[in-house]
């Protein structure tokens, strides 16, 4: 598939989560990925694009403020890999929470690297961040449905895997620290 990329700006409001999940949709669909392609992983692309502009939306804008806007990214590498990216204006940086069986947040980003072949942090340029997730299309989890055990060997293999180069730009992965 032909690399490529669609970008969509949404105001930074947790309204806005459930139109980056529609636009999700329709964007899996303009870049022409099928079942063949994605099968039941579709639904793991938008709750990973949702959780991107959660934390965006709480995290990097300040707990929503309509005001300033999020970008939210969807696109085809050269390397056959889907990337979800949300970008803001904060100047925070994602981190790893442990949460305990009471709490009713911290786990979005655990769910984000169990979901994900690769993550990582970009600084831009005028500040803030692009906080970007790639699924591998052709890599063998991707034909079975994800369990608990899928995405604990999927999350030891790509603590030995090498960072690919992002669509624009050099990475700057980050290690998330757990909290």
């Amino acid at each position: 598939m032909e690399p490529r990329t669609i970008t969509m700006r949404f105001p930074a409001d947790r309204a806005s989560i459930g139109s980056v999940r529609r636009w999700a949709q329709q964007v899996i669909e303009e870049l022409g990925l099928g079942n063949d392609e994605l099968g039941d992983f579709a639904g793991d692309v938008k709750v990973v694009l949702s959780e991107l502009a959660t934390n965006a939306v709480v995290h990097g804008c300040g707990g929503g403020r309509p005001g300033l806007a999020l970008s939210a990214a969807l696109g085809l590498t050269e390397d056959g890999a889907l990337r979800a990216c949300v970008s803001d204006l904060g100047p925070g940086r994602p981190e790893l929470r442990a949460a305990d069986g009471e709490a009713v947040s911290g786990r979005g980003l655990a769910l984000v690297l169990a979901l994900t072949d690769r993550f990582g942090v970009d600084s831009l340029a005028g500040g803030g961040k692009s906080v970007w997730a790639e699924f591998d299309l052709s890599a063998p989890t991707r034909a079975t449905p994800f369990t608990v055990a899928t995405a604990a060997a999927t999350r030891a293999d790509r603590r030995r895997r090498a960072v690919s180069a992002p669509l624009q730009g050099p990475v700057a992965l980050e290690r998330i620290p757990a909290a």
